[in-house]
């Protein structure tokens, strides 16, 4: 027998946890999965809702440039199949870039170049003044007045944002105050 050795009697007949001792870590894993759930959640849309702002940010930005290099009138405007502009300021269900031609009334001239930004039905995305389309000039301006399109979480207006499109086609993302936000506490 080594006599620098020392011996524990009760060691050898402990090995591992007991099946309360599992229980109560359970119990306590699921208390603090189920707090961790609502906050989960709520990041999870403001990250659908940053995604959303660089997406339409990133179309419009393109529908720009191809209206400069291509020298003709690009249209942008929400869709909800991808093939024909809505007609209606609802904005949620997606967008699409197309030629522009004056007389076809808000509508893509042929088909569509790009379709995108299919969210969640919690997105709510609005434009400033119920405009139904923008259009992008051979110049990259847009028109007569800035247009704005707010984004945010329904019922979450708190946490909203917005797209600026300023009369020379420039885009730029930003927080929404409290007044452009307005849209997004009423429920659909």
């Amino acid at each position: 027998m080594n006599p620098y050795r020392i011996h524990f009697p009760f060691r050898a007949a402990r090995r591992g946890f007991g099946l309360i001792e599992q229980i109560m870590t359970l119990a306590v894993l699921a208390v603090l999965a189920a707090m961790a759930i609502p906050a989960f959640h709520r990041i999870m849309e403001r990250h659908e809702l940053r995604t959303a702002q660089t997406d339409y940010i990133a179309a419009l930005q393109h529908a720009r440039n191809l209206a400069v290099n291509e020298q003709r009138q690009m249209i942008f405007c929400p869709s909800r199949d991808g093939l024909r502009c809505n007609g209606d300021a609802a904005w949620s269900g997606g967008w699409l870039i197309g030629r522009h031609d004056l007389d076809n009334k808000g509508q893509p001239l042929g088909t569509p170049l790009y379709t995108g930004g299919h969210y969640s039905e919690k997105i709510l995305i609005t434009g400033s003044d119920a405009k139904k389309y923008v259009t992008f000039k051979t110049d990259g301006n847009v028109g007569s007045n800035n247009q704005t399109l707010t984004f945010c979480v329904r019922d979450l207006p708190q946490q909203a944002l917005k797209v600026v499109i300023a009369l020379r086609g420039r885009v730029r993302g930003e927080v929404a105050a409290a007044t452009d936000a307005s849209p997004c506490a009423v429920p659909d």
